[in-house]
């Protein structure tokens, strides 16, 4: 606040009342004693009275004075604080403005009159530059001193300075602007704020007093608290308006949001609702208000039905089971709820936040998903992993209660022939009349499921194993007894189906669905439409269990690289260079020890496994000739055996041909051995793969050949180099003259035909020198050479000829 006016700034103005107030009597008294009493000389003594006197008086003067002065200025500034019109204001001089305005346009004009200014302004100097708020000029056709650009200099002057003051318009560079009176407004707000009034002409010589200076303080008060008061309301005007924006941006949020949200007074009553919460109560949105939570939100427990309060700890477990919302019309909803406390900075607690969500479509999904995930789609039987889960409980009770169950594995023996003659569309439907006709006639505590392409699984409960064999009989005899129409077509279906016991004695569910797929086969194998019991006394059933275990033992050991490529060379029996290495298969076992090949390739014969094990030959073998040539190794030739199983697909010809053409290896370097009994199984497409490699330079040998005379017709279609005698012919040729005559036989029509003959099985030097007598070039056998390493084929060497079987062996 600005300070009243002291004696510092006063004084002038007592002075000058005094001396007037002193002259005045003193001049009075002088008259009185000279003409009144006529008294020639005047003593000094007279006059001390009237002195006294005067100075009183010239006193009371001035203080009358200042209070007029005083009261003028109060009443001046509080009809201009009350919007009324100040005294000798003119009516229409401030027509145009409005509001807070046309008061501080008042306000500068009272400063003006009271400091007889020709001009008054009020300038903000704000980061970018100087502002003007508010002007007043005494003569609007003359030209303003006081405008912005003129007042650059002078605002930044005066925020430095000490105010309030009095300057000179030449010490800011306004030589027009005469004198100048500036003060700084006292405003809370971030700019400075300065009220400067300007005098020109004749009022250069009227310098205000300091009441009517005072006046200027006071305006500036007054000011500032108008402009801390317009900030401070264009503060909470902003508040107001983001904390409205907020509102409406959470109110459209809650609206937008696909959960119901409630909030809850600390009472338990509603404060707010969003439209889905609405919805999903069934309520009109302006009835939950004020309404208690628990009167309109009715949950409970699913399980057993009991009421929930939404606000209770209970419903917020994580334990507690799933909850249901009751409609007005007692319908049940499944929801998903959860709690919010809500509280102040300081822990007071303000209510709880509620958040609903319909979990109807999620749980309808999740069931969906169960069902799928447990289900086949194409018959709606169980799926594998399903039965595998009934059958481990069967087998749980089996073991705690002594109960007994059968497990039965059903194979269809037409399945391939229709679904390969007729597509696939054929082979799903007859899928779907089996499940619905082995459904139709199973036991309603017994589980059915489809383990996989044409294959079910039946776990017969409660049940021993005779009358489980009596019902899988029935079951077969069932299926031979339907005929499935496609087209014009009527098929008759048969089934084979093991057995097996699941009772105390079992081990695991994988060795019981062993022995059941294992018995299953058997069946199959004795003629289909047959029904096999597992009986661990059964030695066929215990062989096949043991092939059984390569089934995924195989496919393991090609993942985990455990399967090595060994060869034995095909030597000359005569003086000259070898034919090429045979490749052969060789596998360890956990323990490092080898596998004998007549342990699992029968096994992999027998469950269609030789074709993986044909690609992983060939692509390791082409790898390490690629390496050989990388390196700048002479390439030695090797021999690839192709099985019977590759020649009869489709998809393997094809393989093998893209592998050898990417590979970039000579053709020359590898010679393919394809049995005799491959071969001829179907000429035509063997004569043609053929004939495609060996456009690349490869070279063919007949392996086996011997087992089938009537092959003998076969040799002129096939486009082979070499004809390998079986070594079942070779072995005993020194004892027994009918292998002797076979040989020579197998020999003399090979020369015939310009075919190469290769010797098998030659074990000793004696059949070797036998063989020299009939005059076949080549031979191969542990009596010539023991089968090693593929990598210790490189350098290619001839080993020597005349060497016995116990020096080849390692």
């Amino acid at each position: 606040m600005q300070e009243h006016a002291g004696w510092r700034e006063t004084w002038p103005i007592y002075l000058r009342y005094t001396a007037l107030s002193v002259a005045i009597v003193a001049v009075l008294a002088a008259i009185q004693v000279r003409f009144v009493y006529g008294v020639e000389g005047f003593p000094p003594q007279l006059f001390v009275i009237p002195a006294l006197v005067g100075l009183l008086f010239g006193f009371l003067l001035a203080r009358i004075r200042m209070l007029a002065s005083h009261t003028h200025v109060l009443r001046t500034f509080a009809a201009i604080t009350a919007g009324a019109e100040a005294p000798g204001e003119r009516a229409g001089d401030s027509s145009g403005d409005h509001g807070d305005d046309r008061a501080d346009r008042r306000l500068l004009e009272a400063a003006a009159r009271e400091l007889d200014s020709d001009e008054i302004a009020l300038f903000r100097q704000r980061s970018d530059g100087i502002e003007r708020i508010a002007h007043w000029a005494s003569d609007p056709a003359r030209p303003a001193c006081l405008i912005k650009e003129r007042a650059d200099a002078l605002c930044t002057r005066l925020a430095a300075d000490h105010l309030p003051r009095t300057l000179s318009g030449d010490e800011v560079g306004l030589a027009a602007a005469g004198r100048l009176d500036a003060v700084r407004v006292p405003a809370d707000i971030p700019e400075s704020v300065i009220l400067v009034s300007c005098r020109r002409g004749r009022a250069l010589f009227r310098t205000p007093d300091a009441v009517a200076r005072s006046f200027l303080g006071l305006c500036a008060e007054w000011l500032g608290m108008r402009l801390t008061r317009s900030h401070q309301q264009a503060v909470i005007d902003e508040q107001r308006a983001r904390h409205a924006r907020e509102q409406r941006r959470a109110q459209i949020t809650l609206a937008s949001i696909g959960d119901g949200v409630l909030t809850v007074a600390p009472d338990g009553r509603i404060d707010y609702a969003n439209p889905v919460a609405a919805q999903l109560l069934d309520r009109p949105y302006d009835t939950l208000r004020d309404r208690p939570v628990g009167e309109v939100l009715r949950l409970e427990d699913e399980t057993d039905g009991r009421p929930v309060d939404p606000l209770a700890g209970d419903c917020r477990d994580p334990g507690h089971g799933d909850l249901v919302l009751r409609q007005p019309d007692d319908t049940l909803q499944p929801v998903q709820l959860t709690v919010t406390p809500v509280q102040d900075i300081d822990g007071t607690p303000r209510g709880h936040v509620l958040v609903l969500r319909d979990v109807t479509e999620v749980r309808e999904a999740l069931q969906h998903m169960a069902y799928r995930s447990s289900h086949d789609d194409l018959t709606g039987l169980c799926n594998r992993r399903r039965f595998e889960q009934l059958l481990e409980q069967a087998l749980h009770q089996a073991r705690g209660g002594g109960s007994e169950h059968v497990l039965c594995y059903l194979d269809l023996d037409q399945f391939k022939l229709i679904n390969d003659t007729r597509g696939h569309w054929a082979g799903d439907e007859m899928l779907r009349q089996v499940a619905g006709m082995l459904r139709s006639i199973m036991r309603p505590q017994d589980h059915l499921a489809r383990l996989g392409g044409d294959e079910f699984g039946i776990l017969m409960q409660d049940c021993d194993i005779e009358q489980g064999s009596r019902m899988a009989v029935d079951i077969a005899s069932e299926i031979a007894g339907m005929r499935f129409f496609w087209e014009d077509n009527v098929f008759a279906l048969s089934a084979s189906l093991g057995v097996v016991a699941v009772d105390a004695t079992a081990e695991s569910t994988e060795q019981l669905l062993r022995h059941a797929d294992t018995a299953c086969y058997a069946a199959k194998d004795s003629g289909r439409n047959q029904v096999r019991v597992y009986t661990p006394q059964d030695s066929d059933l215990a062989d096949r269990t043991g092939e059984m275990h390569w089934v995924s033992r195989i496919p393991q050991a090609i993942e985990r690289g455990e399967f090595e490529l060994w060869s034995q060379p095909v030597l000359a029996l005569q003086d000259g260079p070898l034919a090429y290495h045979e490749l052969l298969l060789r596998l360890r076992d956990a323990q490092g020890n080898p596998v004998s090949p007549g342990i699992f390739i029968p096994a992999a014969e027998r469950f269609d496994l030789m074709g993986q094990l044909d690609r992983w030959v060939a692509e390791t073998a082409l790898q390490w000739l690629q390496q050989c040539q990388t390196r700048g190794q002479e390439l030695p030739v090797i021999g690839i055996n192709i099985s019977g199983t590759a020649m009869s697909s489709e998809a393997f010809p094809e393989f093998l041909l893209e592998v050898v053409r990417n590979a970039g290896v000579p053709g020359d370097r590898l010679c393919f051995e394809i049995t005799e009994t491959a071969a001829v199984s179907n000429l035509t497409r063997t004569a043609r793969f053929m004939q495609e490699l060996r456009a690349l330079g490869c070279r063919f040998a007949l392996d086996d050949f011997g087992s089938g005379l009537s092959s003998f017709t076969y040799l002129k279609s096939l486009p082979v180099d070499y004809l390998k005698i079986d070594g079942s012919f070779v072995k005993d040729i020194e004892h027994d003259p009918i292998d002797l005559a076979m040989v020579r036989a197998i020999h003399e029509l090979s020369g015939i035909v310009g075919l190469t003959t290769i010797a098998e099985h030659v074990e000793n030097d004696r059949v070797g020198a036998r063989l020299r007598d009939l005059g076949i070039p080549f031979g191969q056998g542990y009596g010539l050479a023991m089968p090693r390493p593929l990598s210790d084929c490189l350098p290619a060497t001839t080993p020597r000829t005349d060497r016995t079987v116990s020096d080849a062996r390692p």
